[in-house]
């Protein structure tokens, strides 16, 4: 007959195992699509839906289940996150949600002997596989931290995002956009959405241009995008975007198009610039 501590033993060794193998995964390489924080370098703010596994900053899907509760990424109902992980003892914390319409507050459950463990790991991982299903290959790599410095890494990325228009490629969207999820005119998201356009504008006009300070431009982008984003948005506009481009082949001539079509796909998708980078596919102008 098995003991309390062979109990307690195996218990944690599922614990340990869903975290490394489901919950981490979730969480690596990837940001919150609210905010576009890196949940990687912050997971333990992280929250992890246990429906389909989708992982955002805890405060940030903690205020969208006031407003709604389904997943921003995927639309599935949800009524519980898991959260406070921790990578060295396994340990986490699932928070559910009250019955919409009650007030109590929200009842969190330490992972324990109560939780059962089997039958968590079993659904934990069907929802894992299914999103790996979904998931896109990794298609290159700029150097591992460590090996190549900062620096090296971050000369390779501008020669690769400078061949892109040299060989007259373009980016294969990673995901039809959920614009209409998208308020531009809601400063919290304005500014969240340019925060995550902005690096990513000066580093290709840096590789396009070789200008290692291409300030003025990246404002020209930014507000042309930006203007863009509210008139499609609010206006249901999809086909004059010459009009926005037009500003900007000034400086890119006929590179103007390819930068809209790459900035486009890089601000709809829901990955932060480092994952992009590396799952992003290309193939050539038609």
């Amino acid at each position: 007959m098995e003991s309390n501590r062979q109990r307690t033993t195996r218990r944690r060794r599922r614990q340990k195992e869903l975290v490394r193998k489901v919950l981490w995964p979730s969480i690596r390489g990837h940001s919150c699509s609210i905010c576009f924080r890196n949940l990687e370098v912050h997971y333990k703010e992280a929250a992890i839906l246990s429906v389909c596994m989708h992982a955002y900053c805890i405060q940030c899907i903690r205020q969208w289940s006031g407003l709604k509760r389904k997943c921003p990424l995927c639309n599935a109902n949800f009524s519980s996150w898991f959260c406070k992980l921790s990578l060295s003892s396994g340990e986490f914390q699932k928070e559910e949600l009250p019955l919409e319409g009650f007030s109590r507050n929200s009842h969190q459950e330490i992972t324990s002997s109560r939780l059962d463990g089997p039958r968590l790991l079993r659904r934990a991982r069907v929802a894992l596989d299914e999103r790996r299903n979904r998931a896109l290959p990794w298609r290159r790599s700029f150097g591992r931290p460590g090996h190549a410095s900062p620096e090296v890494i971050a000369q390779r990325k501008l020669d690769w995002r400078a061949s892109i228009y040299k060989k007259q490629l373009k980016a294969v969207p990673l995901t039809s956009s959920d614009l209409e999820q998208i308020n531009p005119r809601n400063n919290f998201q304005r500014e969240k959405t340019l925060q995550k356009i902005e690096p990513w504008i000066r580093r290709e006009l840096q590789a396009v241009l070789g200008d290692p300070d291409p300030t003025v431009i990246v404002l020209v982008a930014t507000s042309q995008y930006s203007a863009w984003l509210e008139e499609k948005v609010s206006c249901g506009q999809f086909d004059d975007e010459e009009r926005f481009i037009s500003p900007l082949r000034p400086f890119l001539q006929d590179k103007a198009r390819i930068f809209w079509h790459e900035l486009r796909c890089y601000a709809e998708s829901s990955y932060n610039i480092e994952t992009y980078d590396a799952v992003v596919e290309y193939k050539k102008l038609e």
